[in-house]
This record gives C-alpha cells, structure tokens and sequence, in this order.
C-alpha cells in the first residue's frame, strides 16, 4: 500500500520525503509502525483531500485522523480486502516543541535518495532523528549507532546543528558522538534535552492555533466505544483478548465489564461468571432502586471514564452492557418490569456500537451448559432481535476467532470512515 501511496503522490506533482526508516520500508519490515512523511507547508493543510483522493482510486478507507500538533497528523488507512492498516505519520514542518529546525527550501533542496525514495539529507536528519529520540525518551542502542553514522557523513554540518540547537552542552553531545559512547547521552539525557527547551521562543499565533485544535479534538473524540452482547458461551472473551491484541488505529485500549467504571480487578479474566442464576431476582421496589442506581453509575462513568479516554483516541471495549438487562434480567437479579428497563436505557449513553455475537444454541450448549437449554435458546432469539445493521451488529461465532475479529475490526472500521 505505501509503494502505492508513493506512486500516487508522485504522479500528482506533490513533493515529498521520508525523515527516518527507509531502509525498512523497502525491505517491508516492521511494516504496521508508522511511516514519517514531510510535506511542505501547503500540501500538508490539504494532505486529508488528497488522501482521500488517493483511498476512492484504491478502494481503501481513511479511518483515523489524529491531529497531534500543528503541522502533525497521524493518518490511518484500512484495506477491508486484507484487514491491512497502513499508519502514516504526517508533518508540515521540521519541528519539535515548536522549536522549527529548518526552512522548507533548505530541506526540500537538499534531499538525498535511498533507493529510489526521497530522504532528508544527512545533518537533517541526523538532527530531527536525535532531538526527537532524546524528547521522548526513546534512544536505544540501534537509535544511537544510525545517528552515528549519520554523524559520520558530514561532521561539520551536524556540529553547525549541535550548536544551534544545544546551545550550552554542545560539545560534550558532539564528542559523544565522536567516541562513540552511548552511555554518555543515555545518562544525561534530561541534560540534553532540557538545554534543546532553551531554544523555544514563544509565538502567540503558534499558541493560539494549538488551543484551537485540542479544543476540536475535544469536541469530536476519535476514539471509539463498542459493546460485545451475547450468551455465555458466545466466545467474547476470546474476542476481547484478540481486539486488544491486535494492533489497531487508537492510542490505547480499555476494557470496562458491564458499566463504565474501572477497577483494580476490572480484566477479561477477573470477569467471568460460572453460573449466572444462582440467586432469586429482588423484589420489584428494589430492582427499580437497582435502575436508578445503574442510571447514576452509567452516567457519572460516562463522563468520568469514557468521554476523557474517547479523547485520548481510546478504544473502549465493554464486555457486556445494560442491554443484557433486557435481554438476562435474571442474572442481573431484576425482578421488575422489562418496561421500566427499556425506560431506563433512554437515559443510559450508548456505545457507538454493539456486536451482537451467537449462533445455533445447540453450538453454544455445547461450549458452555450454565443455563438451561430452554434458557439459552430464549436468549439467543432475544439477543438476535437487537440486531439492526445500524448500531447493532450480528455475528455469527460459529467461526475461527479470527474470522470473527476481522469482521468486528472491518465494521468498526466503516465506523471511523464515515467520520471523514
């Protein structure tokens, strides 16, 4: 898909470069991480229409756009055909910290070639590679031996940048590099990169603009919260530790059983019930309290737990929801009317959506005897109707896991494209 992408923004006339990894993606390694693409200015502040472009030409999807600075995009593109991401890290300028490292001209014409892709020239490279390894904290040993021989390849203009950006430790950074010690720059990272801070010069319209876009990032989240509903024996479990094995388009993930409240014990495992309809309902009055109570809970989780976490571009997953309410009232102990439930879930924020996951009972029967098989047919049937094509999804779990997960991700997936 990128060799694709690559081609695409040739053919368009759009001038581009790979700031780090190359030599990766054309050996096709490690091809799920992101890929760091710099635009110039104008072309990244249409890069969304452009790629858009390019995913109507290959049939693919934009799922998720993460906006994470000014002149900085994350961009996620799915391939239903073959349930292939390709994460594309997207920048405008050179920069870290709001600290700008060079001109667009100084970089657009000097660009070297790996292969036959474009890369910055060596210095630049060496300079944003280093300041962004040392800002988070993730130079390791491979890092340090790259920025090494990109040391090597022109020397006096890599001390130029040195100077310029470490103003007060250059030197003791440069002969590092000179001797080749790796324990020097790990040990005094936070030296370093305090000294890097320096440089920043604050700039009014910069601020402001970056106020603007975490207040839009507020206001549309891009995270995604999804529910997985079925009898026991339906294989969510499974399901859920494969959705959160799997490497997907968010920043995190987080599992919530049932309600949206964390805690200590809140884990796939720590979850599991081995027979749902051991105790008798509660009375009527007390299982109308229970609804109020889970009105308040839901609520309140809501806005504590989900709405941040959506935000930060979680993906929620809950392990059941208070639709099973309806749907198993027994195992919740609710001996009230299903009417005032289904009154109550007026007032219960939803997930974006729910995977209804069963099949024939006499299957599910065979994986798991926890209730009756009356019960369990019952159930099945009810679960079943919730299904519209819309918010409620059925999926038939008389398949490999990985079947299943491919469809869940694929829908989730139409989701997220119909945000762009």
């Amino acid at each position: 898909m990128i060799f694709d992408f690559f081609s695409f923004l040739e053919d368009s006339n759009i001038d581009y470069c790979i700031t780090n990894g190359y030599e990766d993606i054309i050996a096709q390694k490690d091809i799920d991480s992101d890929i760091d693409i710099l635009f110039k200015k104008n072309d990244f502040l249409k890069v969304e229409e452009t790629i858009k472009e390019f995913c109507v030409l290959q049939h693919i999807q934009m799922v998720q756009v993460l906006h994470h600075d000014l002149y900085a995009k994350n961009i996620f593109l799915y391939n239903p055909l073959d349930g292939k991401f390709l994460n594309l890290d997207l920048y405008g300028e050179l920069s870290r910290r709001e600290v700008v490292f060079y001109e667009e001209g100084d970089i657009f014409n000097s660009l070297d070639f790996y292969k036959y892709i474009p890369i910055l020239s060596s210095e630049k490279e060496f300079i944003n590679y280093l300041i962004k390894k040392l800002d988070k904290d993730d130079l390791t040993q491979v890092h340090f031996n790259h920025l090494c021989s990109l040391y090597l390849k022109n020397e006096r203009a890599c001390q130029k940048g040195l100077v310029q950006f470490f103003p007060t430790h250059h030197a003791i950074i440069n002969e590092v590099f000179l001797s080749n010690n790796f324990t020097e720059i790990s040990t005094n990272r936070d030296l370093f990169i305090n000294d890097f801070y320096s440089v920043k010069s604050g700039d009014i319209k910069q601020v402001f603009l970056n106020k603007l876009r975490t207040i839009k990032r507020i206001m549309n989240p891009t995270g995604l919260s999804v529910s997985l509903l079925g009898p026991d024996g339906s294989g969510k479990s499974t399901v859920i530790n494969k959705l959160l094995a799997n490497r997907l388009p968010f920043r995190r993930k987080d599992y919530f059983h049932l309600k949206p409240i964390k805690s200590k014990s809140s884990s796939v495992e720590n979850t599991m019930v081995t027979d749902p309809h051991k105790f008798p309902p509660y009375s009527k009055s007390k299982s109308y309290v229970k609804l109020l109570y889970f009105v308040y809970q839901y609520n309140f989780g809501w806005l504590k737990n989900i709405l941040p976490l959506k935000i930060r571009s979680s993906l929620l997953i809950f392990d059941r929801y208070f639709d099973d309410v309806l749907v198993d009232n027994r195992r919740y102990r609710y001996g009230g009317s299903l009417g005032m439930a289904k009154f109550a879930r007026m007032f219960i924020p939803k997930p974006d959506i729910y995977f209804i996951l069963t099949t024939d009972a006499k299957v599910i029967y065979e994986r798991k005897k926890e209730v009756a098989f009356e019960e369990l047919e019952r159930q099945v049937k009810a679960y079943e109707a919730m299904a519209d094509g819309k918010r409620y999804f059925h999926i038939d779990v008389n398949r490999a896991p990985e079947e299943i997960t491919k469809e869940i991700v694929t829908i989730m997936m139409e989701k997220m494209n119909e945000r762009y």
